[in-house]
């Protein structure tokens, strides 16, 4: 009997030393996380609300109602990691944590204090390792894209140049052979001109011989 109770008691203190469980939460290098308290909004107006790195570690961000609403961030050795990087929402308490990096992985803790009893949040954070070999394979791919277009673009370039060769040769070719029947052509009727013009030639002559005989009749017969 003597033994339950202890039981009993050990485990009263440790419910009130941890509170609720511990939330887990994983992301990748590089993103933002939120960590929420779930309390829609914070009604204590005079007590302090902490966000510890750490079950016991230091404090990190922290809103002192009795002095300011606005949340306040430590800067010294032990919180250089969350330079920069931590906004506290002041009406609920939510931690915001931009850029993350592996060193930020561990146990945080939030206190509440509350009328009767305190709030107490814990979060176990644990930060992902980009995959360098998923990165590198898609590097590869979005270079290997733009060359495989390039390829066929110069494929398609040289295809274009080589038919417009093609069909320019075919086309020359074409007023060649035309250009020979069209001087041909005007050989042929050079010809036939050139003899035309001397039987013409030969008959007019002949005309004017018979018009000069005619005349000389007449002349003589006055």
């Amino acid at each position: 009997m003597f033994h339950t109770l202890l039981v009993l008691c050990f485990c009263s203190c440790l419910i009130g030393v941890f509170g609720d469980e511990v939330k887990s939460v994983s992301v990748m290098e590089g993103q933002n996380v939120t960590l929420h308290t779930d309390v829609t909004h914070i009604h204590t107006h005079d007590d302090t609300i902490d966000w510890r790195f750490g079950e016991n570690g230091p404090v990190i961000a922290r809103i002192k109602r009795s002095v300011n609403i606005n949340p306040t961030y430590e800067d010294n050795d032990k919180t250089e990691i969350f330079r920069d990087k931590l906004k506290m929402n002041n009406q609920t308490g939510d931690l915001t944590i931009t850029h993350i990096i592996s060193q930020h992985s561990g146990l945080y803790r939030i206190n509440i204090p509350g009328k009767q009893k305190d709030t107490i949040k814990r979060f176990n954070l644990t930060v992902n390792a980009v995959d360098v070999h998923h990165t590198e394979g898609e590097t590869h791919s979005v270079i290997i894209i733009p060359l495989s277009c390039a390829a066929v673009g110069c494929v398609m370039i040289l295809s274009a140049l080589l038919m417009f060769f093609i069909c320019r040769k075919h086309t020359n070719t074409r007023q060649q052979q035309q250009q020979q029947v069209t001087d041909q052509t005007r050989e042929d009727e050079i010809t036939y001109a050139d003899h035309t013009f001397y039987k013409q030639h030969a008959l007019n002559r002949r005309g004017q011989e018979e018009d000069d005989v005619v005349y000389a009749g007449v002349v003589t017969r006055h």
